[in-house]
């Protein structure tokens, strides 16, 4: 089981650093590989349109209130001020106006190319009456800019395949705003829309009194969506720890008071002020010519203009570092685990990228490393009172310098957890680090700056641009990973345990700290209890760690290897299959998207079809203990150390409505091992007692979370929906506890030793070297059953009947609520073509849920709909919409959808929604070409066992163009009628 992340302020830093996005409910992913590109061509602005401007004056413009283009002092680049070159496909400039600019051809995906305007401000530079406005204005600038009005953005976007969300994006963090747009194609049109956005989002917002009061509902819905008890205690964590900074005041989704009634003039005081070519640096990464996207960012950014008296740096405060151990409490009922961690903070100041800084920082990344697995196992011994450990520094905001050591606390025994943390802080203090946990430590960080150089090529232009930009803060220099591999090797050669002990001492001896306690309810005499317990256990003595030998892995031989009795070659859509003399099925394709990486994924057996009767949660738990229990003759742990620099998976066994799964991912050189490791999971899992314990530990957070969080409710809800089906039902939790591993075993053992299996490897493999290694391993496997037994009975569940009216709550003083509106379809097994045109038409109805809940009504920050089902079930399927925002308003969130939904069904949509809905989804299929997870799960992985999949791939594209409104105007008729509606009420109530 994933242990829970203790809550600790760099953690939390790290997480609301990234929280604010302006479209969509989930922050964006620290540089995700996947990404557009594009090849440059000139293109026109597009012409301004015709707005209600021309009959009502505008406001005032929003402009630079210097209209010359003065030359600003030059801004330098990491790399200038460092011995370590900067990639030399890289082209950096600097515009007289101070913008600055970076170039990164790079062909992956072919023809995209992806754009970013990282703006050097964000909450921190707010005013006191601006509190909350830095994240207003990135809002602020999609209602309404020079060539724009508020109307006609998203659809223009959307009529060129730009998707909210998907493809156009934004955050803003303490110290930065980013704004994100991956453009699906490179005509004149695309470039130029992509071009325009950037640079009125730089200095051509409107600003509109009318669309600044419309959003205040928008922001204040967001700031309800994003209310946790997480949130809440980090500005506590902040205001103990950071008592004398600006950090704590300034937290980017704001004050309410300030939502509401801030007036026209702050916001332009902010956007003028701190929107400026100095603090500006425009990204391209793609498929692109360097010097024609040059002369684009020249031609659309020179005439942006600095005004005469720019917003200053932010006065950030003191930071003064605690004498002693100061002990502090945290407590809320709903905190999901308690936690126990040693903080201390002190200033900082920026400091070069240079080879001598990123060598220093080495000893100590490795120390932390070991510790972390050390923690690790010792939450697996019997009877310890934690779940695992971190230790970590950071540095932020060029301001503060934190180092964290945190234990997560199993059943809140925090008195028995204190010692543990406290005794094992001493033990590095004293006596460092074991040579078998340095090595470690050392192999799996080599190993991860040698793949980063095999997969450089096939890096994905998305991911590359989102990293460049987040980098702009910290100051890191762009370079190659061969250079960073350069630098860090020869680190890594002269690192050792006595270094690496050397440098955690260093940062940790001699320091004070808060020690801080995170628990559900404060106890009686709690600061001083801590502070007692931890004196007593600083009396004990420590002794040095063991020192562990490492063991070779046990698995090589399974068996005579099998042959291919059958082989198939499919031209389109390009794979091959096998059956093997033992029944195993294969399936592979070959692919460069992925340079030196190779995914597989087996599935066996029927899976959640099979489950024993009247065991609720009992998958939940097998797939838990199967994950953590190793193998029979390597523990996790064990695994860990043997697997440390190598490219392999483990713990990849997930069981889904129809299948058992295995998956893994690895590189060429190690695709045997990978394949030997799954063979073994198969073959000799090691259900050890230790995952039992880990398990039975973590149980009482997740019910925690159950009655705390919307999370029981929506299991209950998943439950109901299944007509009550033990497999779908939230068990009791002395249930849940009382599973065995012998009861996992007798249940998952068949399936596993003769089930169907269906191997598919998709990625960067030659079919000679590949073949002959899945023989020896997964073709040496005793016989398999070469078909799925139909279970009928099994596929079935009873949804309920429409209409109806159903409530869920969870016990929370966090004001939330969810409004659901559930309209039943067929199911999704065997009705691929339909639930593509139901994907288009809850992309309809999306679109008219955000205009009038979250545009007109500011009752919901990020509403949609769109279809779910099982391919496993019969019948089992639905379209269904969601909004979040206010207890208070969840039944007429509900009444909207189901207006909104029979008026679909009534008056259908046409071409112009179908174009804007269908164009970003193409786009989406055509990007997926080049993703091997859509050809190893979606094409691959069940070919054999359901051959018709292969003719509806061939023809989707095809399918998906060929939708007319007629059709999906007859299909919202049919479902989305109010009398098929299924209106479902999630919400918080404070007991």
């Amino acid at each position: 089981m994933r242990n829970p992340a203790p809550i600790i302020l760099s953690l939390l830093l790290a997480a609301v650093a990234a929280f604010f996005l302006i479209r969509a409910p989930e922050a964006p992913k620290p540089a995700p590989p996947p990404a557009e590109a594009a090849a440059p061509a000139e293109a026109p602005a597009p012409e301004v349109p015709k707005t209600e401007e021309a009959v009502k004056p505008p406001p005032p413009e929003v402009a630079k209130t210097d209209t010359s283009v003065a030359e600003a002092e030059p801004k330098t680049w990491p790399q200038e001020q460092s011995d370590i070159p900067a990639d030399p496909k890289a082209v950096f400039g600097k515009l007289p106006n101070g913008l600055r600019y970076m170039i990164y051809p790079n062909s992956e995906p072919p023809g995209r190319v992806s754009l970013r305007l990282h703006i050097a401000t964000g909450s921190l530079m707010e005013a006191e009456d601006q509190r909350g406005l830095a994240h207003f204005l990135e809002h602020m600038v999609f209602n309404g800019t020079k060539h724009f009005t508020p109307d006609d953005l998203i659809p223009k976007m959307q009529h060129l395949g730009i998707g909210f969300g998907a493809h156009v994006n934004a955050y803003t963090s303490f110290n930065e705003t980013v704004y994100m747009l991956d453009l699906p194609s490179l005509t004149d049109e695309m470039l130029g829309l992509g071009f325009t956005v950037m640079r009125d989002f730089g200095d051509g917002a409107k600003l509109d009194p009318e669309e600044i009061d419309k959003e205040r509902g928008v922001i204040l819905s967001e700031k309800t969506t994003r209310d946790s008890v997480g949130m809440r205690l980090m500005q506590q964590q902040f205001d103990e720890l950071l008592p004398e900074s600006l950090l704590p005041k300034r937290f980017p989704i704001g004050e309410e008071e300030v939502i509401k009634s801030a007036p026209r003039e702050r916001f332009v005081d902010y956007y003028t002020r701190y929107y400026t070519p100095e603090r500006m640096t425009f990204i391209v990464v793609g498929d692109v010519d360097a010097a024609k996207f040059e002369g684009l960012i020249k031609e659309n950014f020179s005439s942006l203009a600095n005004p005469a008296e720019p917003g200053k740096e932010p006065d950030l405060g003191k930071i003064t570092p605690v004498e002693g151990v100061k002990a502090a409490v945290f407590s809320d009922k709903e905190v999901p685990a308690t936690s126990l961690g040693f903080t201390f903070v002190q200033p900082f100041s920026p400091v070069p990228d240079t080879r001598t800084r990123r060598l220093s920082k080495l000893p100590l990344e490795l120390a932390q490393t070991a510790l972390a697995r050390r923690f690790e196992r010792i939450a697996k011994t019997e009877g310890s009172p934690i779940t695992g450990g971190s230790a970590s520094r950071d540095e932020l905001f060029n301001h503060v310098e934190v180092g964290s050591l945190d234990v997560a606390v199993a059943e809140d025994r925090w008195q028995e957890a204190l010692p543990v943390l406290e005794q094992e802080y001493r033990r590095v203090l004293e006596f460092g680090f074991t040579d078998a946990e340095i090595s470690e430590a050392k192999a799996n960080l080599l190993n991860a700056y040698q793949q980063a150089v095999k997969t450089a090529p096939s890096r994905k232009s998305e991911g590359l641009a989102t990293g460049i930009a987040r980098s702009i803060s910290d100051g890191s220099v762009f370079s190659t990973p061969e250079m960073n591999l350069e630098v860090i090797k020869g680190g890594l050669d002269t690192a050792t345990p006595e270094t690496c002990h050397a440098a955690f001492r260093e940062f940790w001896a001699d320091k004070g700290f808060h020690l801080v306690l995170t628990t559900k309810e404060e106890p009686d005499n709690a600061l001083s209890t801590l502070t007692s317990i931890y004196e007593e256990s600083r009396s004990k003595e420590v002794e040095a760690p063991e020192q562990k030998r490492v063991i070779p892995f046990a698995y090589s031989e399974f068996g005579t290897p099998g042959t291919v009795k059958t082989r198939k070659e499919i031209a389109d859509p390009g794979l091959i299959q096998c059956m093997l003399s033992n029944g195993v099925r294969l399936n592979f394709k070959k692919t460069d998207f992925e340079k030196g990486s190779v995914r597989l994924l087996a599935r066996i057996g029927s899976g959640k079809l099979t489950q024993p009767k009247d065991m609720p949660g009992f998958d939940f738990f097998a797939a838990s203990v199967f994950n953590a229990g190793g193998l029979g003759k390597h523990s996790n742990d064990d695994l860990q150390q043997i697997l440390a620099g190598r490219n392999v998976t483990g713990g990849g066994f997930a069981i889904s409505d129809d299948a058992f799964t295995l998956s893994g991912r690895t590189t060429p050189e190690d695709l045997e091992l990978q394949l030997q490791l799954m063979c073994a999971a198969m073959t000799d899992p090691g259900f050890r007692e230790e995952a039992l314990v880990q398990f039975r530990k973590g149980i009482p957070e997740i019910y925690q979370q159950v009655r705390h969080t919307p999370m029981g409710a929506q299991m209950e809800m998943e439950s109901w929906l299944h007509g009550g089906d033990f497999r779908w039902t939230l068990p009791e939790e002395s249930k849940l506890s009382s599973y065995t591993l012998e009861d996992a075993r007798k249940w998952l053992t068949p399936a596993l030793t003769k089930g169907y299996l269906e191997l598919s490897i998709v990625g960067d493999f030659d079919e000679s070297t590949m073949l002959p290694l899945v023989l020896k391993t997964f073709g040496a496997l005793g016989p398999r059953e070469t078909e799925k037994p139909a279970l009928p009975a099994a596929r079935k569940v009873n949804f309920p009947k429409a209409p109806a009216e159903k409530s869920f709550t969870y016990d929370s003083k966090i004001p939330q609520g969810t409004a659901l509106v559930v309209w039943k379809t067929e199911g999704w097994r065997n009705n691929t073509k339909l639930f593509r045109r139901l994907n288009i038409l809850g992309e309809i109805f999306s679109d008219r849920l955000r205009k009038e809940i979250r545009e007109k009504l500011g009752a919901s920050y990020s509403p949609n709909a769109g279809p779910d089902g099982s391919e496993g079930l019969e019948g089992y399927g639905f379209l269904a919409s969601e909004s979040v925002g206010k207890p208070e308003d969840t039944k007429r969130l509900a009444e909207v959808a189901v207006t909104l939904g029979a008026e679909l069904a009534e008056k259908g949509t046409d071409e112009d929604e179908l174009d804007r809905a269908r164009k970003p989804i193409l786009a989406q299929i055509e990007k997926s070409k080049r993703d091997n997870s859509y050809w190893l799960v979606t094409v691959l992985s069940q070919s054999q066992e359901q051959p018709e999949r292969l003719d509806l791939i061939r023809g989707r594209d095809a399918d998906v163009a060929s939708i007319t409104p007629k059709e999906l105007s007859e299909i919202a008729k049919k479902y989305l009628g109010q009398k098929n509606a299924l209106k479902v009420q999630i919400t918080s109530e404070a007991k």
